[in-house]
Order: structure tokens, then C-alpha cells, then sequence
């Protein structure tokens, strides 16, 4: 009888929906960021890239101006009371989406070197983030500055990318796939952008 008993309650501690929020071993501190897309740059919207080719691009540090930089994302979603468990990470944020911004370049087929390119990017990262509730929602905003060689500011504007995913409650791979998709959202809508795109001919 003790036995059924002290299984029965280990089971609605494991499965109850109004279960307290895991203890903060178990909450999502310092993970470091992986790259997990569900997404492949072929899924998204067809773009005339003519205005890019034989343009040579120079990819610069980005800077994070969030507030707090080592945020990545929350969950509020409702456990009889609402607790917010924030998603922290310990990498460099503006490092890993300097890198991943210009490999998302390069699956567009667009040409990324490290010196004498003819046109120079770097940007502000705004956001990256992801709140989940009932399922995760990842938002990705960049200010993004189209440079000369000389440093001569050529275009500015803002790029944002979103993604939507459903998965388990509170689990980092949800995360990273969230940003991720979100991440070649943003870089999807900068070379979609006609204003970017004028300024890249303008330069020519």
C-alpha cells in the first residue's frame, strides 16, 4: 500500500499541468547558444538577388544593446500561480550572431570575405529573445548599417525576424530552435528589403 502510494504521488508531481515550476537546479542558467534551425533558407520566400552578385560583403562585430544581455528568453506560462523562469545564457550574444548573420549570408549565396570586400555590414542587435507560453515565440531585431570601405555610412535600417515553435515545457533545444529560425528570418528580410537593396546598386 505504501509502495502504490508513494508512486502515485511521485506520478502527479511528474505529470500534473498545476505542478510548481522546476526547482532552479533545473532552470535554464548559462547555457551556452547552439545553432538548431528547423528551417532551411530554401523554405523562405523567393528573392531576386541579382543586385548581389559579384558584391563582396565584410561582416563586422555586431554590438548588443539590450539591457540585459545575458537574457535569452522566459517562460510564463501558468502553474497555478504565475512564475517567470528566465532563460539566461553565458556566451557572447553579438559574437555568435556576428558569426551565424554571415553564414545565413552565404546560404544565399551571397560572398563574405574577411578583407577587401567593396561593402561593409555590421549592426545593433536590438532583440533576441523568446517568451513561451503556450508555445515559444522568438523575435530577432537588428539595426543594420551598410558601410564603405572607408567606413561612409551608405544605408540604415532595421531587420527583424520571428518564429513560432511548439515543443516541450521549458527546454533549451525549443529555445535555440526558436532563435535560430528567427535569426534567418531576420537576415531573410534584410536581403528582401528594397531600400537595402537600392543602396547595394547605388554602390556598385
Amino acid at each position: 500500500m505504501k509502495l502504490c502510494l508513494a508512486l502515485s504521488l511521485i506520478t502527479l508531481v511528474l505529470f500534473c499541468p498545476l505542478c510548481p515550476a522546476p526547482a532552479s537546479g533545473a532552470e535554464l542558467h548559462n547555457i551556452p547558444l547552439e545553432w538548431k534551425p528547423t528551417e532551411t533558407i530554401s523554405a523562405q520566400d523567393a528573392i531576386d538577388m541579382t543586385v548581389f552578385h559579384n558584391v563582396k560583403f565584410i561582416v563586422k562585430p555586431f554590438n548588443d544593446f539590450r539591457k540585459r544581455p545575458e537574457e535569452i528568453g522566459k517562460n510564463v506560462e501558468k502553474r497555478g500561480t504565475v512564475r517567470v523562469l528566465l532563460v539566461t545564457t553565458k556566451d557572447n550574444v553579438a559574437a555568435w550572431m556576428t558569426d551565424r548573420f554571415a553564414k545565413i549570408l552565404e546560404e544565399f549565396d551571397i560572398d563574405v570575405v574577411k578583407a577587401g570586400g567593396a561593402l561593409v555590414l555590421d549592426a545593433d542587435i536590438v532583440k533576441f529573445f523568446v517568451t513561451e507560453e503556450s508555445v515559444y515565440k522568438a523575435e530577432v531585431a537588428l539595426k543594420v548599417k551598410l558601410k564603405s570601405p572607408s567606413g561612409a555610412v551608405l544605408w540604415e535600417g532595421m531587420t527583424a525576424g520571428s518564429a513560432t515553435r511548439f515543443g516541450s515545457s521549458y527546454k533549451a533545444e525549443n529555445y535555440y530552435e526558436a532563435l535560430s529560425n528567427a535569426a534567418i528570418s531576420a537576415v531573410h528580410g534584410l536581403l528582401k528589403s528594397e531600400a537595402f537593396k537600392q543602396a547595394v546598386q547605388k554602390s556598385r
